[in-house]
């Protein structure tokens, strides 16, 4: 694959692993309009690529993102560009959300604003334990966007949510697992090796078992009970008629 170290997102596939990488380290991998459009392209070919069995998410240069650049801010007070642009985000943060594969986010160093909540519609985040996160929008002015008004109360509850969204608190790696914002918050001498074991464990997943289940997670939010369980009802058969889940089972006997 062809891999540019001057675009501002990159990609690469190797060993199963489609990684997309945010690249303008000099700022701290802020988010310009160019790379929304990019990252539109690099989500959408990843969801696509019949090689990739795992999406990582990251960042250039020991920071994740620091948020939006400051051009943008300008750039969008045109309505016309504001609703193209956002129009553009909205699309690659859906897709990005209900990715069949599983996504990965590695946080180091900061992710802050629209960064942090990229990140957050990973699968599992893993950040170094002294990364800082951080939700300001408040603070400048702003609400909540890339999608950070439906997660956080999500993931975090609402007293959590609030805490993080109205009052903008720097947190910690460590506290953002503590809270339930992450999955996990490694020393950041550990967060590749910490990555690997996670993509291998994915790896060995049944990929169609594990996007069935992805997806289910995702709509139950929206479900009540009755709903889940007929969700659960109606696709439970059609993986039980799936060649992967008789060669599985035959596997498990012959090992007992």
């Amino acid at each position: 694959m062809e891999h540019r170290q001057d675009l501002p997102i990159q990609t690469d596939l190797r060993e199963g692993v489609w990684t997309i990488t945010l690249n303008r380290p000099r700022v701290l991998n802020a988010l310009t309009l160019e790379m929304f459009s990019l990252l539109r392209d690099a989500i959408a070919r990843a969801a696509a690529e019949p090689a990739a069995d795992v999406v990582l998410l990251r960042g250039a240069g020991g920071n994740f993102c620091s948020g939006a650049d400051l051009s943008i801010l300008g750039a969008l007070r045109d309505p016309a560009q504001a609703d193209e642009s956002l129009t553009v985000i909205n699309a690659f943060l859906t897709q990005l959300h209900h990715m069949p594969k599983p996504v990965i986010a590695l946080i180091e160093g900061a992710a802050v604003g629209a960064g942090l909540n990229l990140a957050l519609h990973a699968d599992f985040v893993i950040a170094a334990r002294e990364a800082v996160l951080q939700e300001p929008f408040v603070q400048i002015g702003l609400t909540t966007d890339f999608g950070g008004t439906y997660l956080l109360p999500r993931l975090v509850g609402m007293a959590q949510a609030k805490r993080l969204a109205l009052l903008g608190e720097k947190i910690s790696g460590s506290e953002a697992e503590r809270i339930g914002l992450i999955y996990k918050a490694v020393d950041a001498a550990e967060i590749e090796q910490e990555a690997q074991q996670l993509i291998s464990a994915l790896r060995r997943l049944p990929r169609h078992a594990l996007a069935v289940t992805k997806a289910g997670l995702t709509a139950c939010l929206e479900m009540n009970l009755a709903q889940s369980l007929a969700w659960e009802k109606e696709q439970q058969p059609a993986l039980i008629m799936h060649p992967t889940f008789e060669s599985l089972v035959q596997a498990k006997q012959k090992r007992t």
